[in-house]
């Protein structure tokens, strides 16, 4: 008794200050996981007194611990949307706010159970406070999925906090688990949606790179193609003759071919937009456009891409990189008949394109349509013989 009396008097004390560092923390915490642009939700709290006596309680009773130590007295929760976060958020806690010792409830488990699932990290207190004598000095940071967070909601009410024991408690306890079993196998079908997913977008972007490697530098003679005489005041802010406008289009186009070089897709946005509010020319707005979708690709912005892409092509329909880029972005988005079209009218632009034919053939391949894409491929090697990867999906096809 005398232990939860000098507990109570913590608590009228020193209460109010273990919520400003709380708080302290977690928004120290947010930035962090904010710059690695993390997805997550929080929930903070400083344990009541009155769950802080049934945990002494339990723990004394239940698992004969005599004067049991506290972790949880300051208590931070992380949801993240997939379990891939998860691990992210402990290495972040690790790196750069000294996480001490990790708990893994699910190693606790045999390969027969399902239960409670989450990570606990410890983070030292680094001011001082003055804490029961019971607690330990750290914030316990709870990271879980969110599909994990709900079952511990539920599992605490029904099981932890209710000591009423269902009849039939047996059947009672094999629905939870299977329910339990249910939410942990969604929790890995889930992420491995969204490793497809990730796969998917690295194909695009590879796929994106190679066309640029193909085709050299983005803009490269681009900048030729700029009329040699501009109306003054044709970029905002110029007020200079024509020839200075021309000049300042060119060192933007230059500046765009760094960046989008660089792999700094957001300023290369930047500057291609530059250029697109200061050139009425359909030819440049045409390779402007088409490049300015490729950043926006880069950046996962697809809707923003294949509006580009739209614009590229309605400015010059002879643009059949555009198409091209148009189809890459279709069929990561699983619209596969919209990509062959656009493969398909590309190609009676510019037939010699022995990547597209590879292109096409993956995409035909997709749908089971295995002779077209065999003929796709003998034509990609028949105008590139050194093209590996068609040597490789057509040897792959044969010995289907």
């Amino acid at each position: 008794m005398k232990a939860l009396h000098d507990i109570s008097q913590s608590y009228a004390s020193y209460g109010h200050s273990w919520k400003q560092y709380l708080d302290k923390q977690r928004q120290q915490i947010e930035k962090t996981l904010e710059r690695q642009h993390l997805r997550v939700t929080f929930q903070s709290r400083v344990k009541a007194l009155e769950s802080i006596s049934e945990k002494r309680s339990f723990l004394e009773t239940s698992a004969g611990i005599d004067d049991p130590e506290i972790k949880d007295l300051l208590g931070l929760r992380i949801v993240v949307p997939f379990q891939e976060g998860v691990e992210q958020v402990v290495e972040l806690l690790r790196q750069f706010h000294n996480g001490g010792d990790i708990e893994r409830k699910s190693e606790k488990l045999s390969f027969r159970e399902f239960a409670y699932d989450s990570v606990h990290v410890e983070l030292p207190v680094t001011e001082t406070l003055q804490l029961p004598a019971c607690c330990k000095p750290v914030v316990e940071v709870q990271v879980r999925t969110i599909l994990q967070d709900a079952w511990a909601e539920v599992e605490h009410e029904l099981i932890y906090k209710n000591h009423f024991r269902f009849p039939n408690s047996e059947v009672i306890r094999k629905k939870l688990a299977a329910i339990n079993a249910s939410l942990s196998l969604a929790d890995m079908i889930f992420q491995e949606i969204r490793d497809a997913q990730k796969e998917m977008e690295r194909w695009g972007q590879q796929r994106f790179q190679a066309m640029l490697d193909q085709a050299g530098s983005p803009l490269d003679g681009d900048v030729q193609l700029l009329p040699q005489e501009l109306p003054q005041g044709t970029l905002p802010g110029i007020e200079t003759p024509g020839a200075t406008s021309r000049a300042e289009l060119e060192r933007l186009l230059l500046a765009a071919l760094k960046a989008h070089n660089d792999k700094d897709y957001q300023v290369a946005v930047q500057q291609y937009t530059k250029v697109l509010e200061g050139s009425a020319d359909l030819n440049v707005r045409s390779i402007v456009f088409n490049h300015r979708g490729m950043a926006y690709f880069m950046l996962l912005q697809e809707a923003l891409a294949m509006s580009d892409f739209d614009r590229s092509f309605q400015c010059d329909n002879t643009n059949y990189r555009a198409l091209n880029n148009r189809a890459l972005v279709l069929r990561r988005m699983g619209y596969i008949p919209p990509a062959l079209e656009c493969f398909e009218l590309s190609l009676k632009i510019e037939p010699r394109q022995a990547e597209v034919y590879f292109l096409r053939a993956q995409t035909l391949v997709e749908i089971e349509r295995v002779a077209d894409a065999n003929a796709d491929l003998l034509q990609a090697l028949a105008l590139d013989p050194n093209h590996r990867e068609a040597r490789q999906l057509l040897a792959e096809l044969d010995r289907r």
